[in-house]
């Protein structure tokens, strides 16, 4: 249940889960302070044409944390918070940039001491009845599995209660990397838990692959970063992978998100975000919904995505969240949906399409869109 001196403290509200879980608890009604990295960060929050049109006033405040994994990062963030929703770690890109002799600085250390430093001040502070942490389900799943070197048996299917054993490196990949520091983070926390025994409890979220529209992203470059790229990429040709078949709508994901600060919702419990999904299903779902952009060549059908299948039980989030989880069909619709948004901006490209496209395509007509009225959405 929400009161009306509820505060929720969310941490990486600048990226794509984070900025739509952020919307929801505004919507939701929430009073809600983001911890970002700086000024900048707090003005590019602020700026967004989301946020602006909820008016929050007084309900959205700031804190500034320039470094989460610096000793005490989060305890003035804390202060008379009632919630915390955790989301900021580092992410994987896949190009490996960051250098193999860096993967525990950039991944490890703040994954873990960010979460550790969180449950911290909120021990200290006394004032939180539950925290969120988001971590992934590359956390409860071995890499071999996950780059599909070993094939998980249908009647196995991962669940929430799976661990694996963290892998110190060294790392191949930032992926890797990432993986491993998914798996330190759950079990640093869990075991900080176990032996603090805070007033609060801890829920864990693992989403897989999260797709859907990504409004943090202003220009379809933009647009191609983060999982909304193995889609993307896939519709404009590109052949990769292989990837595991398990993804979710970011509306999932920030549902989950806000649904997880009921008190209801068992805590000290980790909850799978995932369903099955083969990623070159993408090109049925396209010629279904977005037939003119493929023949005004906005998107072309020669791509192809390996999928590895991944088995996951899901059941228990679905039982405790009380919903169904949106279709592949759904999260590559509303991918697409936005890319295409961001690239009829291109006078360009306006010009190449009659009205009676962009409308078929899902559009809103070229006026709007030169404008900036469309339809916000997570």
């Amino acid at each position: 249940m929400r009161f009306s001196n509820d505060l929720v403290l969310i941490t990486g509200a600048t990226g794509h889960v984070g900025s739509c879980t952020l919307l929801h608890l505004l919507e939701a009604g929430f009073n809600v302070r983001a911890a970002v990295r700086s000024p900048a960060k707090m003005a590019s929050v602020l700026s967004r044409p989301q946020i602006k049109a909820l008016n929050p006033g007084p309900r959205l405040t700031f804190t500034i944390v320039p470094d989460i994994s610096v000793l005490g990062a989060y305890d003035n963030a804390v202060e008379g918070v009632t919630h915390i929703i955790h989301i900021a770690s580092p992410l994987a890109s896949g190009d490996n940039r960051i250098p193999a002799e860096q993967h525990d600085e950039h991944f490890i250390r703040p994954a873990v001491s960010g979460t550790l430093n969180l449950l911290e001040a909120a021990n200290l502070v006394g004032t939180v009845r539950r925290i969120t942490i988001t971590s992934s389900f590359v956390a409860l799943v071995p890499l071999d599995e996950l780059e599909g070197h070993r094939i998980r048996p249908a009647n196995r299917p991962v669940t929430p209660n799976d661990r694996i054993a963290f892998n110190p490196g060294p790392y191949h990949s930032s992926f890797e990397a990432y993986a491993a520091s998914k798996v330190a983070a759950l079990h640093h926390a869990e075991a900080w838990i176990e032996r603090e025994r805070p007033a609060f409890d801890v829920v864990h979220l693992h989403p897989g692959f999260v797709l859907g529209r990504n409004d943090m992203a202003t220009s379809y470059t933009e647009a191609m970063a983060g999982t909304n790229s193995v889609v993307l990429a896939l519709l404009l040709g590109k052949r990769f992978g292989p990837f595991a078949g398990t993804t979710v709508h970011a509306e999932d994901v920030a549902r989950a998100h806000i649904l997880s600060l009921d008190l209801s919702v068992p805590g000290n419990q980790s909850y799978i975000l995932s369903q099955d999904a083969r990623w070159n299903d993408a090109r049925q779902i396209a010629r279904k919904h977005f037939s003119h952009a493929i023949r005004s060549n906005l998107l072309v059908m020669g791509g192809s995505v390996k999928t590895i299948p991944l088995p996951v039980d899901a059941s228990l989030t679905e039982e405790a969240f009380g919903f169904k989880f949106r279709s592949y069909e759904e999260q590559v619709k509303s991918t697409v949906e936005h890319f295409l948004q961001l690239r009829l901006r291109r006078k360009s490209v306006l010009k190449r399409l009659t009205e009676a496209d962009q409308v078929a395509i899902g559009v809103p007509q070229a006026q709007d869109l030169m404008m900036g009225r469309t339809t916000w959405a997570c």
